[in-house]
């Protein structure tokens, strides 16, 4: 049963692709129609929707009317108006996909056909978790397809049938094979308020960093508007404000990052990288720098740096760890009951690559060894390329998976992030990770 599961899953792959290609091209088209005003964007739709220019099949279309299906799909998808699309591209599986891809309510207005196939669906599922909310009654029923649909995007599950929300043995079956315990806080209310089932799934869930949902552009945010789930380590960087603005819409609960500006702070190195930051506090925070002698810790032989400079510590100066601050906030979101997750990218999307230099914090091996850095591994291993190449996140864009040079320390971005990681990855928890916030 779970090879048929893997050939069906491989099978989406295909349409994936095609869709985020579809979606990339209309990017440029549809941010210039947001641009329009209400009354502008009602002529368009109207327009659009006239039935005179309905577009014809795929086979007999030109440019011109290929340009025009293009145009349903910038303006419909982002405009709830595809309501008013011929019924042809509603049961069109290459243009839904793309429009999902943008919004996963758009699958609402998908044939009747469409949401009832297996397959259609489940890619749909892997672009927006919430495109199951309208799937066929038959399959938000099917057991062996909610499990395939969850390996896609967690939060499938508030949207399967009562009686599988309901089901102990479904519901743990799939947090034991995505290792994702807060799957139970989509379940029945019964199930969620079981504390000896809670305490169930997440004694099957093991501990270190889990990438399954590694790709959705969705899911964390689906874990922050669902649930306490807060983001323990994110980028920094130019973009840090508006990431923590993201984040924090449900409050500060909604991160566990610290971040001192242009205070200078002891880092998670010294000793010329010799010496790395415990899992634990240090004993460095706001204490007086020690004289140099031959019995002083190594701990001590650090710079302190700022958002915009480092510098040696003066003998008796006392700075702040942001190793020990972090730590704390980590363990005290985890004590409060938040699902604990991170990002590797500060991305929320592909302009913000360019207007503030987001991008991703992943090493190489490769390029690890080349300037003498520790690699990055964990105890459950890593997501394929990492460090390398680009990765496409369905929703989002392509984007480059290695991080940049910073222009001061000549160092790979993220340096901090990655002492994260590590300290992260060795927590008595499971700690969820994502590409984008």
């Amino acid at each position: 049963m779970r090879h048929a599961l893997k050939q069906e899953l491989e099978q989406t792959k295909p349409q994936l692709r095609a869709a985020q290609a579809k979606a990339e091209e209309k990017e440029q088209e549809l941010k210039r129609l947001q641009k329009l005003d209400t009354k502008e964007q009602a002529e368009a739709a109207e327009e659009v929707a006239s039935p005179s220019r309905l577009p014809p099949p795929d086979s007999a279309r030109t440019p011109e009317q290929c340009a025009e299906k293009q145009q349903w799909l910038a303006c419909a998808a982002k405009n709830g108006l595809l309501r008013h699309a011929p019924e042809e591209l509603r049961g069109d599986r290459e243009f839904m996909l793309a429009a999902v891809a943008q919004d996963g309510r758009a699958l609402q207005y998908a044939s009747e056909e469409l949401r009832g196939d297996r397959e259609f669906m489940l890619a749909a599922v892997a672009q927006d978790g919430y495109a199951l909310h309208f799937a066929s009654k038959e399959l938000c029923g099917d057991r062996e397809f909610m499990l395939a649909a969850l390996a896609q995007n967690g939060d499938a599950l508030q949207h399967a049938s009562e009686e599988l929300r309901e089901e102990r043995a479904c519901v743990l079956e799939a947090v034991e094979k995505t290792r994702s315990w807060f799957l139970v806080n989509w379940a029945s209310p019964v199930l969620g308020e079981d504390k000896e089932f809670l305490q169930q799934c997440k004694d099957v869930c093991g501990t270190g960093l889990v990438f399954n949902y590694y790709e959705s552009f969705t899911a964390f945010q689906r874990m922050r508007e669902s649930f306490l789930a807060t983001g323990a380590s994110v980028p920094g960087g130019q973009a840090y404000e508006r990431v923590m603005e993201k984040l924090r819409k449900r409050g500060d609960t909604g991160a566990a990052t610290v971040w001192f500006d242009e205070e200078p702070v002891f880092g998670a190195f010294a000793d010329n990288g010799r010496w790395l930051h415990p899992s634990d506090e240090c004993g460095r925070d706001y204490k007086p720098v020690p004289p140099e002698s031959p019995g002083r810790h190594p701990m001590w032989r650090s710079k302190v740096e700022s958002c915009a400079a480092d510098s040696i510590p003066e003998v008796g100066s006392k700075h702040p760890c942001w190793c020990c601050h972090w730590i704390r906030k980590v363990r005290e979101r985890h004590a409060a009951g938040a699902v604990i997750c991170c990002t590797v990218s500060n991305i929320f999307d592909s302009d913000w690559v360019r207007e503030y230099g987001a991008g991703s914090s992943e090493l190489s091996d490769q390029r690890a060894d080349e300037l003498q850095l520790p690699r990055e591994s964990f105890k459950n291993g890593r997501p394929e390329g990492w460090g390398c190449g680009k990765i496409t996140i369905v929703g989002a864009g392509t984007f480059e998976r290695e991080a940049p040079i910073h222009p001061r320390t000549g160092l790979p971005l993220g340096q901090g992030c990655r002492w994260e990681r590590q300290a992260l990855d060795g927590m008595d928890f499971p700690v969820y990770v994502f590409f984008t916030p």
